[in-house]
């Protein structure tokens, strides 16, 4: 009896962890992320880098976005995080991000870093690097 009541508390605890780090995880998403280099789609002459205050963010709270592009609002809605394992590019994504229930993206989630994979650069998509303000 002692057996099955442990094994029990373990699986609890197990799962109790679990729920905690995806949650956790998702936190770190929460906040305002401001755009800091660009790879792919390079126009000779202008640098990737972007400098503080160049009014490319996006904001997530709670399970709301908004998308802002040279200081004014360009989308907003609802999104979805959910956990990935896939290699993009030279870089790996950990999380998808769902849009809206439709536009699914991938993206590389740390506490003070996102970057956003849009397709693969090598055909023609984009990598950007945003910083947790």
């Amino acid at each position: 009896m002692n057996n099955s009541l442990f094994l029990k508390l373990g699986l609890l605890l197990v799962l109790f962890t679990s729920a905690c780090a995806n949650k956790n995880q998702s936190l770190y998403l929460d906040g305002t992320w401001e755009l800091r280099h660009v790879i792919g789609i390079q126009v000779a002459g202008v640098s990737p880098d972007f400098k503080p205050g160049n009014g490319n963010l996006y904001k997530f709270r709670d399970d709301t976005y908004e998308k802002w592009s040279d200081g004014a609002r360009v989308s907003s809605g609802t999104f979805k995080l959910a956990k990935e394992d896939l290699p993009i590019n030279n870089n790996k994504a950990n999380y998808s991000l769902l849009l809206d229930d439709q536009t699914k993206t991938y993206i590389k989630l740390s506490r003070s870093q996102l970057v956003i994979f849009n397709g693969q650069v090598a055909a023609d998509g984009t990598e950007s690097t945003y910083e947790k303000q």
